[in-house]
């Protein structure tokens, strides 16, 4: 089984880094920092004779990682309501992908979420998004973990995660 962590975060060890690093911790796992990788956007070619594919951009190489991997754990801040950019830019593209026939079907989603303002009301469209592309998609949307968190060390320094991040915890446990 391969676990592939997307962090979609601007910082890679704040909240968001380290939310999915403690979800996954004891689990191996490869973690991504889309913030390292240019991702261009989404072009639909579909009326055109070209090809639906951007081979100048790393998202190809990214996926080439994701075609392999069973659980796909995908790690946001919430910035005005909605999913980080890189995030977003990256599923956008997930068209590319169901194009030319990318084996989506079955692979596992966990979403995690932290937000300064109660994220697990106000993130809802970035759930919405996540939860409506897997199932387009075919994949198994397993789950979010809203988590609050706003100083620099704040998801470091919790004692006591919600319990919606217990219960990720527990349903990436039962298939590890």
């Amino acid at each position: 089984m391969t676990v592939l962590l997307y962090n979609a975060s601007a910082r890679k060890h704040g909240n968001t880094a380290t939310l999915g690093e403690r979800l996954l911790r004891g689990i191996p796992h490869t973690t991504i920092h889309l913030m390292d990788h240019q991702l261009n956007f989404v072009q639909d070619n579909r009326d055109t004779e070209r090809p639906q594919a951007d081979t100048t951009d790393d998202y190809a190489a990214l996926m080439a990682q994701m075609r392999s991997a069973d659980d796909i754990v995908l790690a946001t801040p919430v910035y005005w309501y909605d999913m980080a950019a890189p995030l977003k830019v990256f599923m956008d593209r997930w068209f590319d992908s169901y194009t030319n026939d990318f084996p989506f079907q079955g692979k596992r989603v966990y979403l995690l979420v932290v937000g300064a303002d109660q994220p697990e009301v106000k993130a809802t469209g970035i759930t919405n998004a996540v939860r409506y592309s897997c199932e387009w998609l075919q994949m198994n949307f397993r789950g979010v973990a809203a988590v609050t968190a706003d100083g620099p060390n704040d998801v470091a320094a919790m004692t006591t995660l919600p319990a919606s991040f217990v219960a990720l915890r527990l349903n990436l446990e039962k298939i590890v």
